[in-house]
């Protein structure tokens, strides 16, 4: 039963419908046929207001069963068409065909203007139905035939997913789960949108963006909802315009059987359409000309084909106010190969009504064919671009035709065949057409010089997530935006930038997958470091070493993701350095028997050393006409290695794992990183290991363009671990004791125990706060927390109480406030576990060899005299020695004067005392690896990998030295 909150939120939006909309009100008695949930009256007033002839006719021949054979047709059809079809196709009665509403008029002066003005939307609060009177909040209808089913929750009680859980609950097999075309699930702040309500992944975000506002003070934050979403103009729009049937498909090869299934545009999509066409629209009136440009700055995860396909639909359907002339007589899809063979394809064939409109021009022949027949929507490759602006340029009937342009995201574009065809117009005859020549051209700067050299006042409207310079100096800012950060919360793609791992972080905390310290010899810490800083990538001894580390990641890390099925491409910095790769490679995972196999993706070119011709084909092996990339869909085919190819562009979803062997900045970074970001089932963690210390880089561009990105682009800060930390206890709700007893439970309690605990803490939690903001402030800091434990785990180590309270907010923190968009948020930050469980950190094991010293009088073998030596002294040795600052010598001395106090190394100087050989060899060794023990755990990871600390008498072996003469000096 609805509480009090409740049912003021429902209140408020029935007065809001019926003062703004002027909505009728049916009563549950009005709804006469319960089990299609008809309100027959409202839909036989409609039919007599707007087609008596029809009526008449049929009232000839049936008398005053008419009405019964209306109804009985009706209720006939829906037993295998949705009603939102038969509403949009019209009712076949006996030979008579009636329409059950009529769709918006071109014109005020259109005949059909009377009979649009005719509709009548009403709505049901309350709406009742079954034997035990289960209740919908909201039933809204469209001549008396159910077209939408609202559910909406109070935030201060249940939250839009309990919503949505209502729905799915329901038993669906009665009609008024399968008449209506939308079903919307809401509270005060969140909405969710569903074609089908049996399933909750049917239902996705239809929110205004990361959050919705209200237009003032008096209105509930979802206001867009009920002002706009469920307003008359958008209802009937949706009915004649945008819903979409995707028809059954029949189980093929690796395919399964998919039945129908209805589109409806996400918010974004259809806010988008309807801006552009309103925009041309009104340019139109006061200029007379469609010459405009729009930027649309959609992330990846956008739907943006579908889009694209709408308002391709919408443009070609718009008409010169008042009249029935055509505002657009062409419209023009420009993609890349891949997209017009298979995604722009298979979604405009869903478009059913533009079967004959629209002209896919996979042939070189088919451009020309489909302009001279004029056909309302072409497709064709971006390559061609130039091509089709001149031709209307060179045609005087083609220059008098208003013509559309809709440009998709130009990236794959940028390598192969299609990149030479843009590029051939503005490249010198002597200049190379190579890929490490074209690393500087930017695809998007070459579409933008075609439009301006041929800029003939025609409508250009481009999509791209990442605009570059060039396209926001033409087109301006963008006329729309759906960030990534919208799409990373609601789920679409998963966030690349949460965890980016850098190898000289790999390196110094010497993780598991690391070759061991005998294993690296030839390439000690600091000289790895310093090629990499040089940027030697193509050096073969560097190569054969990073390649290894790849594999040892890959195996270990990426490979298991995605139910075993996760692949991963290895980005280098020239197609030369990518060859290398290859073959070294391919010559490991033949030593090692491996199950899985590599790809090396470029375009052909002519070695620079050898003048050998170098083909991507013969490379690999390919068949005749066979597409790398189709090869590598394959499941024994893991690895991709790539140097420009395919590092923008290219869509794998299992693509799971990259590792960065060239440095990426700005756009292309984001561009570069965004390979993985593709959903799969089962996919929601990402492995990015960066051998160009340019992590910092990499996160400053995702934070430039993405708008809420979860981590500042800073190096890893222990201290804000420690902060949150720190915060969530000073809050004073709960104790160290809390995260403690809870662990315990979680150890070795039942389920019951646990799940009581949990609510004493939600009964603790409520009764501090009662205002549910400072309620969602505190569950969002125990969030960051554990985002930030999660992300900063990858690099330093923390105390174990840090942990445990972590796992017990991670715990709780979902259960305080029941599942809403704090739970989604909990989900998201769980990603952020890329690395934790993926790079174990073991510190750095050194092993150090024998330390020469004076010496020592007294008999062979006799261990080091007695001396005092005080700390203070060693670090005063240290400071002649090496330079080291103010922070560091405090914390030798701290780690000195702990070790000085170990009593278990006492017991064994002590019982060993008179064994020089082995203090000053084996047994110093182990007190100096104890040392950097404690130096791992403090997260003191620069000093385990500098050589004046980790040498042969270095700072470690002092610090060593001078706890065992500590020890030799009060041993009894």
């Amino acid at each position: 039963m609805a509480k009090a909150p409740e049912l003021k939120f429902q209140k408020h939006i029935a007065d809001f419908l019926v003062r703004v909309h002027h909505y009728g009100v049916l009563e549950q008695a009005d709804i006469t046929d319960t089990e299609h949930s008809i309100a027959e009256d409202a839909l036989w007033s409609f039919l007599k207001a707007t087609q008596a002839d029809a009526l008449k006719k049929l009232a000839a021949d049936y008398g005053s069963d008419a009405r019964t054979e209306v109804f009985k047709a009706l209720r006939s059809e829906l037993t295998h068409t949705p009603l939102w079809v038969l509403l949009r196709q019209g009712l076949k009665v006996r030979g008579l065909e009636l329409r059950l509403f009529y769709p918006k008029p071109r014109s005020s002066e259109s005949t059909s203007a009377q009979k649009y003005a005719q509709n009548r939307i009403s709505f049901r609060p309350h709406f009742y139905f079954g034997e035990t009177n289960q209740e919908i909040d909201f039933v809204f209808f469209l001549n008396g035939l159910p077209v939408v089913a609202l559910e909406l929750k109070h935030e201060k009680n249940q939250t839009v997913h309990d919503a949505v859980a209502q729905f799915t609950q329901r038993d669906h097999s009665r009609k008024i789960f399968q008449h209506p075309f939308l079903y919307l699930a809401a509270d005060t702040s969140d909405v969710k949108a569903a074609t089908d309500p049996r399933r909750e992944a049917n239902f996705r975000w239809h929110n205004m963006g990361l959050t919705n506002k209200a237009s003032d003070a008096n209105e509930y934050p979802v206001e867009f909802l009920y002002r706009e979403v469920l307003g008359p103009d958008a209802l009937i729009e949706a009915l004649s315009f945008f819903l979409v049937r995707v028809p059954h498909r029949d189980a093929e090869e690796d395919k399964p059987e998919r039945p129908a299934f209805t589109l409806f545009p996400r918010y974004h999509q259809s806010r988008t359409v309807r801006k552009v066409a309103d925009s041309i629209s009104s340019h139109f009136v006061g200029k007379g000309d469609i010459g405009r440009k729009y930027l649309i700055n959609h992330s990846a995860g956008s739907g943006k084909t579908l889009t694209i396909c709408w308002l391709a639909d919408r443009l070609h359907s718009l008409f010169k106010p008042g009249t029935s002339e055509k505002l657009v007589d062409m419209v023009f899809i420009l993609t890349d190969r891949k997209s017009l063979d298979t995604n722009i394809r298979d979604d405009l064939e869903n478009f059913t009504h533009l079967k004959d409109l629209v002209g896919l021009a996979r042939k070189a022949e088919d451009l020309p064919r489909f302009m001279a027949q004029r056909k309302s929507i072409i497709v064709t490759t971006q390559q061609k671009f130039a091509w089709v602006l001149d031709e209307i340029k060179n045609n005087p009937a083609l220059q008098a035709l208003r013509v559309a342009f809709l440009i998709d995201e130009a990236h794959r574009s940028q390598e192969g065949q299609m990149g030479a065809a843009i590029r051939l117009p503005f490249r010198k005859a002597d200049e190379p057409d190579a890929d490490d020549a074209a690393d500087g051209v930017d695809p998007q700067e070459l579409i933008a010089k075609v439009i301006r050299e041929h800029d003939l006042n025609q409508l250009m409207v481009a999509f791209t997530a990442t605009p570059a310079p060039a396209t926001v100096n033409l087109f301006g800012e963008a006329f729309d935006t759906y960030s990534e950060a919208e799409a990373i919360a609601e789920g679409y793609i998963v966030d690349v930038a949460a965890s980016i791992i850098s190898y000289k972080t790999l390196y110094n905390l010497h993780c598991a997958v690391v070759p061991k310290p005998e294993d690296e010899a030839r390439y000690p810490a600091g000289v790895v470091a310093k090629a990499l800083k040089n940027v030697a990538f193509q050096d073969d001894g560097l190569i054969q070493y990073k390649a290894e580390v790849m594999l040892r990641v890959f195996e270990k890390d990426v490979m298991p993701l995605i139910g075993g099925r996760a692949k991963a491409m290895i980005v280098t910095s020239s197609r030369v350095a990518g060859l290398r790769y290859f073959e070294i490679i391919q010559e490991k995972l033949k030593e090692r028997g491996a199950s899985y196999q590599a790809l090396y993706a470029f375009s052909d070119f002519t070695h620079p050393e050898t003048n050998a011709a170098i083909s991507e084909h013969a490379v690999n092996g390919l068949l005749e006409g066979e597409l790398i990339e189709n090869r590598f869909e394959g499941d024994d085919y893991r690895l991709m290695i790539v140097a420009s190819k395919f590092q923008t562009g290219f869509d794998q979803p299992l693509l799971a794992g990259m590792f960065l062997d060239k440095s990426v900045v700005d756009r292309n970074a984001v561009q570069t990183l965004s390979r993985l970001n593709r959903s799969h089932d089962g996919k929601d963690k990402v492995v990015v290991v960066d051998f160009t210390n340019n992590a910092k880089a990499i996160l400053k561009a995702f934070t430039k363009y993405r708008k809420g990105t979860p981590f500042e682009p800073d190096e890893p800060d222990q201290a804000q671990c420690l902060k949150l930390y720190a915060e969530v206890l000073e809050a004073g709700l709960f104790t160290q004791k809390d995260a403690a007893e809870l662990g315990e439970l979680l150890a070795t309690g039942t389920d019951a125990q646990i799940q009581y605990l949990v609510n004493v803490l939600r009964t603790r939690f409520q009764a501090k706060w009662s205002d549910m903001e400072e309620r969602k402030a505190f569950v969002y800091l125990l969030a960051k927390l554990v985002q930030s434990f999660h992300f900063l785990t990858c690099f330093f180590t923390f105390a174990p109480e840090v942990q445990e309270l972590t796992k017990f907010a991670e715990y709780v923190g979902p259960q305080l406030i029941k599942a809403g968009g704090v739970s989604e948020l909990m989900k998201l930050i769980r990603q952020t576990e890329v690395i934790k469980a993926n790079v174990e950190y073991l510190g750095v094991a050194t092993s150090s060899g024998p330390v020469k010293l004076n010496p020592v009088k007294g008999k062979p073998g006799s261990g080091p005299p007695p001396l005092k030596v005080s700390v203070q002294e060693m670090i005063a040795n240290i400071l002649t020695k090496f330079p080291i600052s103010d922070e560091e010598a405090i914390l030798i001395k701290q780690v000195t004067e702990e070790k000085a106090a170990d009593l278990s190394i006492r017991e064994t100087v002590t019982a060993h005392r008179s064994d020089g050989i082995y203090l000053n060899g084996a047994y110093r060794g182990q007190v100096n690896g104890e040392i950097q023990a404690v130096y791992n755990d403090m997260g003191r990871f620069e000093e385990l990998a500098d050589i004046k600390y980790t040498d042969v008498a270095g700072i470690f072996d002092i610090m060593a030295m001078t706890v065992i003469q500590h020890h030799l000096h009060v041993a009894p």
